[in-house]
């Protein structure tokens, strides 16, 4: 399981409207740079997990697919607030917290994707008077990340099948490059087949054929819509407040 695919669950989370979680991702995205208060950019880390917690969502694959953000991105800016302001326990401090700040734009990102189909995401862009041929692209561009992902496996699956090793080294970028177009070209031939196929199936369905668009499905703020989001503008003023 990948983190940029829903998964469905019986949690509030789940049934909160799109535009209520869009809300939210991108309140708490511009909070944690807005602050540098290190007491706020916790809470709100915290906050962001417990929302996880509260989606249901399984805990193992989404470390799976976060922990190479987790164990990497600490001591990488660990070493480089080292660098950049000194061997002190404050540049270590400083480090932690910047990196808190990139995992609440991960963790939150993780748990809007994987808890908002692509048809609630296109629904709650159009109600967001949101053009319908961008929003409508946007979800094409999300729900494709999970086949482009498995194209690209299957073509290093091939080219290992034959044989085929890939080196990659720091010390030689432009081999390593060169090492990498035997699944360059293949996957960009395999992406426009694709593009293709896809545009072929959407005139096929006389896609803008009409000027009015009918949905079968409706978004309605509910209660707990508005108590989330009572809640998130409550975090914003307390953290703007500090």
């Amino acid at each position: 399981m990948k983190f940029y695919e829903y998964i469905y669950r019986d949690s509030f989370i789940h049934k909160l409207d799109p535009r209520t979680k869009l809300f939210w991702l991108v309140a708490f995205s511009f909070l944690v740079f807005l602050t540098s208060n290190p007491y706020i950019i916790t809470a709100i880390l915290i906050f962001t997990l417990f929302v996880g917690v509260f989606a249901k969502l399984p805990k193992r694959q989404i470390w799976e697919s976060t922990k190479i953000f987790i164990i990497l991105m600490p001591i990488a800016y660990i070493i480089l607030y080292l660098f950049l302001v000194g061997f002190t326990l404050d540049a270590v401090f400083g480090g932690l917290i910047f990196t808190a700040k990139f995992l609440v734009l991960i963790f939150a990102a993780v748990i809007f994707t994987m808890t908002t189909s692509a048809r609630d995401l296109l629904l709650g862009l159009t109600k967001l008077k949101v053009p319908y041929d961008f929003a409508f692209m946007l979800t094409i561009a999300i729900r494709f990340i999970p086949v482009i992902a498995k194209e690209i496996n299957s073509v290093i699956n091939a080219q290992r099948a034959r044989a085929y090793e890939f080196v990659f080294s720091l010390r030689h970028p432009i081999k390593s490059i060169q090492n990498f177009i035997p699944i360059l070209i293949p996957v960009l031939m395999l992406l426009l087949k694709r593009s293709q196929e896809l545009s072929l199936s959407i005139d096929s369905r006389a896609f803008r054929a009409k000027k009015r668009i009918t949905y079968p499905q409706r978004l309605r703020f509910k209660t707990i819509d508005w108590i989330f989001i009572s809640l998130i503008t409550g975090c914003i003023i307390i953290a703007i407040s500090f």
